[in-house]
């Protein structure tokens, strides 16, 4: 039985030369940090990214030894510090 990759990437990209030729690649975004990955095929693909074995999701090669703190999660703790944050402001102009 072939093995099988399960992640695919994110986008396919078209870079058109001025001569008229069309090179194709393909894009992945890291989980981890947003930075965008791109590669020639499919093929290629684990030589410039990484599979994260915290969150199980694509990565770039910077992130690849750090621990897993993926994005969304980093923006769900800024989204509530700002919601503490006015909340403490909202309470401070409290008249006495």
């Amino acid at each position: 039985m072939p093995k099988v990759l399960r992640f695919e990437p994110g986008a396919l990209g078209e870079y058109f030369d001025p001569v008229g030729g069309v090179t194709t690649s393909y894009s992945s975004t890291c989980s981890h940090c947003q930075k965008g990955t791109d590669f020639p095929s499919k093929r290629k693909m684990m030589d410039y990214v990484e599979i994260c074995r915290g969150c199980m999701k694509l990565i770039c090669l910077e992130c690849a030894g750090k621990p897993c703190f993926p994005y969304e999660k980093r923006a769900d703790q800024m989204e509530t510090a700002w919601e503490v944050h006015q909340r403490l402001v909202k309470d401070g102009w409290r008249c006495y």
